[in-house]
């Protein structure tokens, strides 16, 4: 009987390991942060702006329950180290139960402190951020505070359980703080579902309970994974402090931990920063579509222009090379069109120093008689450069081609990746409106264009904040008639002011902030009479929500729910690291759009664009113009994309083909374009051969079917088929046993 024992003893062992891992083995702030990890997998399930995959929902829950994990390790760490050093090692001797009661007792004063700092710093819509950040940080450090000290009762009662009998040892050996997180996190999630059922919330449709339940599961083994490897670092960490300076021993610890923290802080800043030079590349990539440089001397790259066709990016060649021509202007207009458009683009690789750039997109809109048109439109563009199509296309319709557009590239990366540049971007903006209105000031008043700005989600703040702790009359000054903003960013300073003081930025009140265009027309007569500068903002768009506020103190649209705009969940519950990860997330899937299908939600703003591009710049148009407008905006946007999907897939397949060509030792016979067209041209010849024989004999009748077989001999027929050039490629007598590609 002894052999089963022993052979049995080394899978005790390493069920004890495991059941050891899930806590009974760790300490009180390793069970806490498992705990609070675990827990907070139910709340990242509220409802968010926009619709929710289940990879969304695991990309949220992940990040949440992560950023939980290492923020409760560090700081229930600290109130430990704390409480030992007020202490001063009287603990070493004092009874068990003294140990627990002194514990629980450091915890709940750290937790009443930090609420009673939390409660001097009441939230206000116009703080600080180091203010607004203070707060919550007293807040968060309660509830872990809070967290710990109910932790620590609960271990010391088993401990003082399993110590009251020899039967009772097993006591020891249960696992309590991630089974007790998982608990709360599925009846959190069963309450998140059925409230947002009962509110008509349909965000997070897609996310079902089963799934909800595998990923809170495979979150819970990833934490546990993820801090393994976080103990095992910190305590390497904190030994060395130890052996190094042995005074520091009693703070080694939460040292250990904040350092891992910084090493894993380290390693995605690493990573962030591959991805960023990975996308720059892409960014500034010709693509097939776009390879040749436009034919009118009235855009960038052109004919006669200073700036080169390669400098523009990927975003500036799209932008030249996509202007309308007269004739399209005027089938659609049914007008005869006065000029050909202009379009200015300067691309960041054009020139090194911002004053080069903007010196070359002035000399461009002199030399394309820009300050001649009837309108001049500055427009910011987006991280990438990207300048919205439907707006610039309506534009060139509405004026008959009388207008010019510039724009000047301050990033090469999205909009996401491109807020670190926001203060290049609008000091870059700031000298090249320096220098427009210092041109326009040196025109006679009756000569000079109607000046008017642009900007969309990010190109909207760049712009805006030029004027930022500035009013309405200077933008007045610098000559903006009128302006337009797509899904202006919640951190643009220049409209967070104005929300809070709006009789001091804008008396006039020539400001308006709508959803739609049928909300604006809602508006008051004299309301509308005096809007001249238009801030579109789809209420469910994210990207006017999400900013380090959501950090601070509960936003205005997370009200009431009675009071929430249109398209925000009623069910849903603010929650400072909670609703700034979803709303995050939510901006992956706000821009999802379908060429030629214009919609209005999220940061889609296309449905409404032709209409407040005629309202803000006072530009004339029938209803029946306005239709054939629309019609041909989303006619021209899938043809746009159509031949970027096929000069990109025709390029992989001349890429394909010289490169299978090369590999079998022949020579491609001239331009690779011309040998795929050649070999295209021979296959469809061969595929279309059957079909020539087949075509006749489907519309002839029954009995007449054997009579092309006894008139055409079966060899006649197949001689082509024979004889075609491709079974005497060189090819075949390269390689003959090689497959096809």
């Amino acid at each position: 009987m002894a052999e089963p024992v022993a052979a049995d003893q080394p899978r005790r062992r390493g069920l004890t390991r495991l059941i050891g891992a899930l806590g009974p083995h760790r300490t009180v702030a390793e069970r806490a942060a498992l705990f609070a990890a675990a827990a907070a997998v139910g709340p990242s399930f509220e409802p968010g702006l926009q619709p929710r995959r289940t990879i969304d929902q695991a990309i949220a829950t992940g990040v949440i329950s992560a950023t939980t994990l290492s923020a409760v390790t560090v700081t229930q760490s600290a109130i430990e180290s704390l409480a030992r050093t007020v202490a001063r090692g009287r603990l070493q001797q004092a009874s068990p139960t003294a140990r627990v009661a002194f514990a629980v007792g450091a915890n709940a004063a750290v937790c009443a402190g930090m609420i009673a700092v939390a409660r001097a710093i009441p939230p206000r819509e116009d703080e600080k951020l180091r203010r607004g950040l203070a707060r919550v940080a007293a807040q968060r450090v309660a509830r872990v505070a809070a967290v710990g000290a109910g932790l620590s009762g609960v271990i010391g009662s088993l401990d003082a359980l399993a110590a009251s009998s020899p039967k009772l040892r097993w006591v020891n050996d249960v696992p309590v703080a991630l089974p007790a997180g998982l608990i709360a996190s599925a009846i959190e999630i069963n309450r998140v579902h059925r409230r947002a059922e009962a509110a008509g919330d349909t965000t997070i449709a897609n996310v079902s309970t089963r799934n909800s339940t595998l990923i809170a599961g495979a979150v819970g083994a990833g934490v546990l994974a993820l801090q393994a490897g976080e103990r095992v670092f910190a305590r390497g960490v904190a030994r060395g402090i130890a052996r190094v300076a042995p005074s520091y021993d009693v703070v080694s610890n939460p040292i250990g931990h904040a350092v891992a923290l910084g090493a894993l802080g380290g390693a995605l800043y690493g990573g962030y920063e591959y991805l960023v030079r990975r996308v720059e590349q892409g960014g500034a990539a010709i693509e097939p579509a776009y390879a040749s440089a436009p034919t009118s001397r009235f855009v960038s790259g052109g004919p006669g222009s200073e700036v080169s066709f390669l400098s523009l990016s990927r975003e500036g060649r799209r932008f030249v090379n996509m202007a309308l021509t007269r004739k399209e202007i005027e089938t659609v207009m049914q007008e005869r069109a006065s000029h050909d458009p202009i379009r200015v683009f300067v691309g960041l690789d054009t020139a090194v120093e911002v004053e080069d750039r903007v010196d070359l997109l002035m000399d461009e809109l002199v030399r394309t008689g820009a300050f001649d048109r009837k309108l001049l439109v500055f427009a910011s563009p987006t991280g990438s450069g990207y300048i919205n199509y439907v707006a610039a296309e309506t534009i060139e319709y509405l004026t008959l081609g009388n207008c010019a557009i510039a724009t000047m590239q301050y990033s090469l990366l999205p909009s996401s990746m491109s807020l670190t540049r926001t203060r290049l971007a609008i000091e870059q903006n700031r000298a090249l409106m320096h220098a427009m209105t210092g041109y326009l000031r040196g025109m006679p008043a009756r000569k000079r264009p109607k000046f008017v700005l642009f900007g969309e989600s990010l190109g909207a703040l760049t712009m805006l904040d030029l004027w930022r702790h500035r009013t309405v009359e200077a933008m007045e000054r610098d000559f903006v008639a009128a302006s337009l903003f797509l899904g202006t960013p919640s951190a643009t300073e220049f409209a967070k002011g104005w929300r809070l003081a709006p009789s001091r930025i804008d008396p006039q009140g020539s400001i308006v902030e709508v959803d739609s265009f049928g909300d604006f027309l809602a508006m008051p007569m004299e309301k509308r009479a005096s809007a001249r500068h238009f801030l579109i903002s789809h209420d469910d768009d994210p990207i006017p929500k999400f900013g380090t506020n959501l950090l601070m103190r509960r936003p205005w649209w997370l009200g009431p729910a009675e009071s929430r705009p249109r398209g925000v969940p009623k069910s849903s519950t603010w929650r400072p690291g909670t609703t700034f990860v979803l709303t995050g997330v939510d901006l992956l899937n706000a821009m999802e759009v379908t060429p030629g299908v214009f919609g209005r939600r999220g940061h889609d703003y296309r449905e409404d664009i032709a209409r407040f591009v005629a309202q803000a710049y006072d530009l004339t148009v029938t209803p029946e113009q306005l239709l054939r407008i629309e019609r041909a905006l989303r006619d021209r946007e899938l043809q746009w994309a159509q031949r970027r999907v096929v000069s990109e897939q025709l390029a992989r397949a001349r890429e394909t083909v010289t490169r299978e060509m090369r590999n079998w030792g022949v020579s491609s016979g001239g331009e690779p374009d011309l040998n795929l067209q050649r070999l295209l041209r021979e296959q469809q010849a061969v595929e279309a051969e059957p079909l020539s024989r087949i075509q006749p004999k489907a519309s002839r009748s029954a009995p007449a079917k054997k009579a092309p077989a006894k008139k055409t001999p079966v060899a006649s027929r197949k001689a082509p088929v024979k004889k075609a050039p491709v079974k005497r490629s060189p090819a075949k007598k390269a390689s003959p046993k090689k497959p096809r590609t």
